[in-house]
Order: C-alpha cells, then sequence, then structure tokens
C-alpha cells in the first residue's frame, strides 16, 4: 500500500510540475512572442511522464481494487476503500464509518500489516 500511496503522489507532483512547465511557457511566449520555442522540450517532457504515471496508476488502482475485494471482513473493506480508492483522511473515514475518533479504522487496517 506504500508503494499505491506513493505512486499516487508521484503522479500528482508530476501534474503540478506539468502545470508549472506550461505557465513557465506561456509567460515566454507572452513576454518573448507567439514564436518562442524554448521550453517545448520540457512540457512535451513533463504531459509523456504525466501520461505515463497515470497509466501505471490505473494498472495499481486495479490491483489495489481487488486486494481489498478479497478481504474478507466488511469493515475492514469499507475502510480500505474509503482511504485507498476515494483517498480520504482517516478522520473522514472514521466519521463515516461511525467510530468516534480515526484510530477505530486505522486499527482495521493495521490489523493486515
Amino acid at each position: 500500500m506504500r508503494q499505491y500511496e506513493s505512486l499516487m503522489q508521484e503522479l500528482t507532483e508530476e501534474q503540478e510540475r506539468l502545470a508549472r512547465e506550461i505557465r513557465q511557457r506561456r509567460h515566454n511566449e507572452a513576454l518573448l512572442g507567439v514564436g518562442y520555442l524554448l521550453g517545448e522540450d520540457a512540457v512535451e517532457a513533463a504531459a509523456s511522464r504525466v501520461q505515463e504515471l497515470a497509466a501505471r496508476r490505473e494498472d495499481e488502482i486495479a490491483e489495489v481494487r481487488g486486494w481489498i475485494d478479497r478481504q474478507s471482513d466488511s469493515m475492514t473493506r469499507r475502510a480500505l476503500r474509503l482511504r485507498y480508492i476515494d483517498g480520504l483522511p482517516w478522520a473522514e473515514i472514521a466519521r463515516r464509518m461511525g467510530y468516534a475518533d480515526e484510530s477505530g479504522p486505522r486499527k482495521l487496517v493495521g490489523l493486515l500489516w
């Protein structure tokens, strides 16, 4: 699951880099003219990394969903889906599942490790 979380964060970071590259390129075009081509390679490289990570993310999501579906306990499956598929914080998961604090769903998930 750590690898899965890291991949999700990596994709977010690459998307942010791509957005910065695009903003920088637009800024340079505005300053230097429409024909300005420097920075185009950086934008294309960033877009390519985002596409690659997005494809890997889809593969990882499918694998994680399968693993979650194989868990026998319904409460554990719910906690896992809310955390790793929906990306909710532990406090929100606890609220949705009727726990007083986040330690309840964390313990459910912690039993798997």
